[in-house]
């Protein structure tokens, strides 16, 4: 089943001609500062090994910068998409280069006297392969020296294998430099991205346009970044240089690398970049062209919106007077020292004011729900375009903070112990009635009342999901949210959830779980990731263990069933049902998959000691995860 898009509605329209007035649309300097510096566009499509066309930027024309916002786009999020269109490779500075929007992220290199020094990777091999390719072609030819991420996000190491060989940093020829320790690096990178990858990803198609058309209609950025690329290769490297104390310096190619550590802000480990040869700044993304989020909607650790202000404060302190660029992992940089101070500031006295208002209410006994309807910004940074919601919005950052310091529970007794979605959903029928609440749908709807829309109807199609005309309806209100949103995530979460109630659920675009990024995972994070898919109530009862030797790493664990929870530790046991001997990727597999492991043994690639069939009643206990689950439906 297909469809097409339905237009705005006159109320959509007017509410985004309304829009205008919202904002500084006079203000074009950020069209000026994302030109600034081009050395060459891209020179072709973004193709996979295979030869699929991955990326087009042609197919983004239809954002010409001279191209008037349409009804079906918030004006504020068709400008920021125009700026976002813009892409290539740029100099920023002298000896400071970017390649930019050929990926949701990126790609930043230092050239140093003997080497190139990559700032974050993007989020794709292929993407920083052609990023790369790009600067040796029109930049320069050096090796690469040093690889720094400057947080735990993927698209900021998934294309590290595409700038360096895994061998030249396992040989310890090309470090690579990341904030917090190296097992905790490592814990949130791949935790946060793997362990419940299957949902993220999810969620992540959702809030990033991933199922939906490019046009107006559809994604028109993701924002931050031109699009999240899909069918691309996710790669990681685990970090081989920490660094854990603000004022550590790392002498790269010639020229002085001073870390500021930020833990929990933006990503649990994080840290800004200061070079003074080039008087350069990166705030990673605790300062971007968006308001960022302080709870994402594709779903993470919820951030703390203090300390994004208090490392933006202290950046101030340490090289606010110093300056004199200002560039990031996502959008453009800001130049001069009045530029980069004036951004920062702002950021940190944003991000301040929603983590102090919102916990004003809080001790005014508001709901978090509450406080986000009542909160604005002041005029003077609420006008800023670098505040505007392109990755967060202020609506769910606000709920971000209750949920940061207070928790899950909104503080209404209503919500402690409700019914579940569709238990709900059914007793609301049986209490108002099917053709009652369609009718009040189709109400709203005409009243330009999306939200109420949306809202009434939620009980009808999770109580009767068949119920075609409650669906459609629903999109509707859903297709108009879409419309009229500013924030690209938001609207990326409205138009899917339209498409799949026309259309059903589509396929994943894309998975965080890459084969690569499994196979990087620490020992003890594999583990934890098959215990996410022990199924509690089978394993209730069952009292198993094996023990897994690991040839290439030398090092043996044992792993044990009992109680319904799977646990490991370093070290053989006595105890032991099993014992699987093989090399780290085999053994991931056997531990994943156990169904593989009397072909993985056939084929010589691991041995089994004892009683084979362990492994079979081990298998029965795990559980399968469908990438596309459904969402708008039960």
């Amino acid at each position: 089943m297909t469809y097409t898009p339905k237009d705005a509605t006159p109320a959509t329209a007017a509410a985004n001609r309304a829009a205008v007035s919202r904002y500084d649309m006079d203000d074009r300097q950020d069209f000026a500062d994302a030109d600034r510096g081009l050395i060459a566009p891209f020179p072709d499509r973004l193709y996979g090994t295979d030869g699929r066309v991955l990326f087009d930027p042609a197919r983004f024309d239809y954002l010409a910068e001279d191209a008037p916002p349409p009804d079906t786009v918030n004006p504020s999020l068709w400008r920021q998409s125009q700026l976002i269109r813009k892409g290539g490779l740029y100099k920023v500075v002298d000896g400071l280069y970017q390649v930019r929007n050929n990926d949701i992220a990126n790609l930043t290199v230092v050239e140093g006297e003997d080497g190139l020094v990559v700032i974050d990777c993007m989020a794709a091999v292929e993407s920083a392969r052609q990023a790369m390719d790009m600067i040796r072609e029109h930049v320069s030819d050096k090796p690469v020296s040093a690889v720094i991420y400057t947080h735990t996000h993927i698209d900021h190491y998934g294309g590290v294998k595409g700038v360096v060989d895994p061998a030249d940093v396992a040989s310890g020829k090309v470090p690579i430099i990341a904030p917090g320790t190296l097992a905790s690096f490592d814990k949130h990178a791949l935790g946060e991205n793997v362990i419940v990858g299957n949902a993220m990803s999810r969620r992540a198609a959702y809030a990033f346009g991933g199922l939906l058309d490019l046009n107006a209609s559809g994604c028109v950025s993701c924002g931050i970044g031109i699009t999240s690329v899909p069918g691309v290769t996710i790669s990681y490297i685990s970090p081989t240089d920490s660094i854990t104390r603000t004022g550590t310096t790392r002498d790269l190619a010639g020229l002085t690398f001073e870390f500021l550590y930020a833990p929990d802000t933006e990503a649990p480990e994080e840290m800004h970049i200061w070079i003074p040869e080039l008087a350069a700044l990166t705030c990673a993304e605790n300062a971007n062209h968006s308001l960022h989020n302080i709870q994402t909607l594709r779903g993470a650790r919820t951030r703390d919106a203090r300390n994004f202000a208090r490392y933006l404060d202290e950046t101030l302190e340490r090289w606010g007077d110093q300056a004199q660029v200002h560039y990031g992992p996502h959008t453009w940089p800001v130049w001069g020292n009045d530029g980069v101070v004036t951004l920062l500031e702002s950021q940190r006295d944003t991000y301040k004011y929603i983590h102090d208002q919102a916990l004003r209410l809080a001790n005014k006994g508001w709901t978090p729900l509450e406080a986000a309807e009542e909160i604005e910004l002041p005029e003077e940074p609420g006008r800023k375009w670098f505040n505007r919601g392109y990755h967060g919005t202020l609506h769910h950052d606000v709920r971000a903070v209750f949920t940061k310091e207070l928790g899950m529970w909104d503080g209404d007794p209503v919500s402690l112990h409700p019914h579940p979605p569709v238990e709900t959903a059914r007793r609301f029928v049986v209490l108002i009635g099917a053709d009652r609440i369609l009718a009040e749908g189709r109400r709203a709807f005409e009243a330009a009342d999306y939200r109420w829309t949306a809202q009434i109807l939620h009980p009808l199609v999770f109580a009767e999901p068949g119920n075609e005309a409650a669906r459609h309806l629903q999109a509707d209100a859903y297709e108009q949210l879409g419309y009229q949103a500013e924030g690209p995530q938001w609207r990326g979460i409205y138009l899917t959830a339209a498409k799949e109630l026309r259309e059903g659920v589509q396929p994943a675009p894309f998975a965080t779980a890459s084969s690569d990024t499994v196979l990087a995972m620490p020992i003890d994070i594999l583990f934890d990731f098959a215990a996410v898919h022990l199924a509690g109530d089978k394993a209730a009862d069952a009292d198993l263990r094996v023990d897994f030797r690991f040839t290439d790493l030398d090092e043996t664990w044992t792993m044990w069933v009992r109680r319904g929870v799977l646990n490991a530790r370093r070290g053989a046991s006595p105890e032991t049902l099993l014992t699987v001997s093989g090399p780290k990727p085999a053994l991931a597999g056997v531990l994943l998959r156990p169904v593989t492991a009397a072909r993985l043994a056939r084929d010589g690639a691991i041995t089994l000691d004892g009683d084979p069939s362990v492994l079979e009643t081990y298998g029965g206990l795990l559980d399968e995860f469908d990438p596309d689950f459904p969402i708008v439906t039960p």
